[in-house]
């Protein structure tokens, strides 16, 4: 999902402020008054709270342009400008009620002017619907103001100049501090709108009424404290109250700065993967050319022709016709360097003709020459020295050229000068703040923008040859991030390091949250914090409960159930081929219970399944699905499957029972992906029968009698 910086800082005080409404109307609740101005103030604090987290809703998803983001951010932004008037019409009903309550009956003539705005601003809205006269979405799903904007933005301000007025008109009604708040919560707005309407690309309006709601709730704590009905036991409660919330909302603040920290780690490294992969396209596109135009150079008839001929005759001969053709394509591709060896005289051709005989023998220079023929690739890239070139540092393409029957004729190749690849690694550098390397097996720089580093320098990675060539290996560090990738066609590896992998400046986002609080007396409620420690409780309860129902209370193995939901588990994910079916079963239980007792049995059966614990380790999970049977699935390789089949052979051998009984345990195993023609319980009915038939041999072995009844 992408989000900018200012839209995450914008949802996280959207939520944040959201959280804060919504624990003041509960703190209205859990007092439990009966009065009319009260019941509105909560209903304006939950309308808040929803306003909050539908616009942080349209934060979130706008700008990603999949069908449930559009809906998300049509849906957030609609619910946004209807509860603006809801919120509206509230006030107004808070102010009319607590008036009321004053003994004041307030002018009809403000209800009806608030009323006939309320309802053009509606009217306009859900035109807006089918319209968009109002706002729009572009095909980016970023949100537009229309001309419809500007009316219902007016006719809002009209709603709150008249709601001003009525507080203006019966201030003497009530007290100071209420009358303060009131006037704050009618023209607070109104000033953020108009502050609004010139910034754009971040919402203050909802804000500016959450901040005067605050301050409105300030207000009715004061004048509910001082109401003698109160008495002082359930005055120290609130007391209590606002110091647990206040608690309560200094850990949220906290636990929010995490969240956003996990936040920008992921998008961190979604960012750095980005870069890679740019990087990566760009390498590969800058590598593809002169490895397919090598390729054509081996492939012309006309070469190999002129090769033959030259093994025939003399390398003069034909100097000058495999030159003439190097030059031409010197100058149609722009390489400084276009070669062809022959190898049976070592000429080494380039454009202006022989300019050496390659001798592996006397030159350490031409050492390349023998390195690429032993390593049996059609192509390999070479750093070195240019001879022909002024000795500049170069990547050679190396190419086999053979004959119609496969017999080897020469190597040719192009070289593409260092410089031009560390000039093109720069810009990726210096833009992006990036640190580029391709390097070889052993870790070698083979490419980088800083010369002196090409082969003289290695990169510590750790499991290099592990790493693959489908995606990047991310690696986090300190103070930077490493991706590494293995490119196939150049048999080197990518590694693309980022010196800023930290794209979001937490601090800087959470301060502004952090601040918003503070001014709007910011509180987190009791009700959640022993809502989230019952929940907890009862979380680990349920666990608790499902495990000693998974549990064999005999062997503390994982029984029937158990074994039976990890196989609905199995077939659900489709992980049958990664897995294998170990069945077993105690040889001589049936005799051990009939001569010894019972208590003998149930030590051949609690040994056993020690014995398979122990085995089986952490390679898989055992389970005792019945009286003497038992199944592991194991999740490891045949090795250390064999190895599990050996370790249990020599634990059974060392157990020494109590009653003169033997422990012997008969195993079928089953390897699942070899039987892709078989069903899950059909490899499971094969491991059974596996496992009798390792009975009958036991059985037949040892001489034994086998009692089954």
């Amino acid at each position: 999902m992408n989000i900018t910086n200012l839209e995450l800082t914008q949802a996280t005080i959207e939520i944040f402020a959201g959280f804060i409404c919504l624990m003041q109307a509960v703190i209205i609740l859990m007092n439990g008054h009966e009065r009319n101005s009260w019941k509105q103030l909560k209903w304006m604090f939950f309308s808040t709270a929803l306003l909050f987290f539908s616009e942080a809703a349209a934060y979130i998803y706008r700008g990603n342009t999949d069908e449930f983001s559009r809906l998300m951010t049509g849906i957030g932004n609609f619910v946004v400008f209807f509860l603006n008037l809801v919120l509206m019409r509230q006030f107004m009903r808070y102010m009319y009620e607590l008036l009321k309550e004053k003994g004041v009956t307030p002018g009809k003539i403000y209800i009806w002017i608030v009323n006939t705005c309320l309802a053009l601003n509606l009217l306009i809205l859900v035109t807006n619907l089918f319209t968009k006269w109002m706002y729009y979405f572009d095909d980016a799903n970023y949100y537009h103001r229309n001309t419809g904007w500007y009316v219902y933005t007016i006719l809002n301000s009209a709603c709150i100049l008249t709601a001003g007025a009525m507080c203006i008109r019966y201030r003497r009604s009530v007290k100071k501090t209420m009358f303060a708040a009131l006037l704050l919560y009618a023209f607070e707005p109104l000033i953020a709108i108009l502050v609004q309407t010139f910034i754009y690309g971040i919402s203050i309006t909802n804000l500016g009424i959450a901040i005067a709601l605050s301050f409105m709730l300030m207000a009715y704590l004061l004048e509910w404290s001082k109401i003698k009905e109160i008495n002082q036991r359930r005055s120290l409660d609130m007391v209590i109250l606002f110091v647990i919330m206040t608690i309560s909302m200094s850990a949220s603040i906290f636990s929010c700065i995490l969240s956003i920290q996990r936040i920008s780690s992921e998008n961190s490294e979604g960012d750095s993967m980005i870069l890679a992969h740019m990087v990566c396209d760009s390498v590969e596109r800058e590598f593809f050319q002169p490895i397919i135009v090598s390729k054509t150079i081996s492939n012309d008839y006309s070469l190999r022709q002129y090769m033959k001929l030259g093994q025939k005759t003399s390398p003069k001969s034909v100097e000058d016709k495999i030159s003439i053709y190097l030059d031409s394509i010197k100058n149609g591709f722009g390489y400084q360097m276009v070669f062809a060896v022959c190898d049976q005289s070592g000429a080494f051709y380039t454009y202006n003709g022989i300019s050496k005989y390659v001798d592996i023998e006397q030159d350490p220079h031409d050492i390349w020459y023998k390195d690429f023929l032993e390593s049996d690739k059609d192509y390999d890239l070479n750093v070195d020295t240019d001879e022909a070139n002024q000795w500049e540092l170069s990547v050679f393409v190396n190419h086999e050229i053979l004959d119609e029957n496969g017999n080897l004729l020469g190597v040719c190749g192009v070289g593409v000068e260092m410089k031009d690849l560390q000039r093109f690694l720069k810009r990726y550098e210096i833009k992006y703040n990036l640190k580029i390397n391709l390097i070889d097996q052993d870790g070698l720089i083979q490419v980088a923008s800083d010369v002196a580093h090409i082969e003289r320098d290695y990169l510590q990675i750790s499991g290099l040859d592990q790493i693959g060539s489908d995606e990047f290996v991310y690696e986090s560090g300190t103070d930077s991030s490493r991706m590494i990738k293995y490119l196939e066609d150049l048999d080197w590896y990518l590694v693309v390091e980022d010196l800023n992998p930290d794209k979001i400046n937490v601090i800087e986002i959470t301060a502004a949250s952090i601040i918003i609080f503070v001014i709007g007396l910011l509180m987190m409620g009791i009700v959640f914090l022993v809502m989230s420690i019952r929940e907890r409780k009862a979380t680990k309860e349920l666990a608790e409960r499902k495990k000693i129902s998974l549990t064999d209370d005999m062997t503390g193995l994982f029984n029937r159930r158990a074994y039976e939901e990890e196989c609905e588990n199995i077939l659900k994910n489709d992980r049958i081929s990664k897995i294998s079916i170990l069945m077993m079963d105690v040889n001589g239980l049936k005799t051990a219970n009939d001569t010894y007792g019972h208590l003998a049995g149930d030590e051949l059966i609690i040994e056993a399944a020690k014995c398979i614990q122990t085995a089986v380790g952490e390679l898989g999970t055992a389970y005792r699905t019945g009286g003497d049977e038992y199944v592991a699935l194991l999740s490891c390789s045949e090795e250390k499957q064999k190895d599990v089949l050996q370790t249990l052979e020599r634990l059974v051998g060392c157990v020494k029972c109590s009653y003169p009984c033997e422990l012997a345990i008969s195993k079928g195993l089953v390897v699942c992906k070899e039987h892709p023609d078989l069903s899950f319980d059909e490899m499971k009915d094969l491991a059974d029968k596996r496992m009798y038939a390792d009975k009958e041999d036991y059985y037949r072995r040892s001489g034994k009698e086998r009692r089954k009844i």
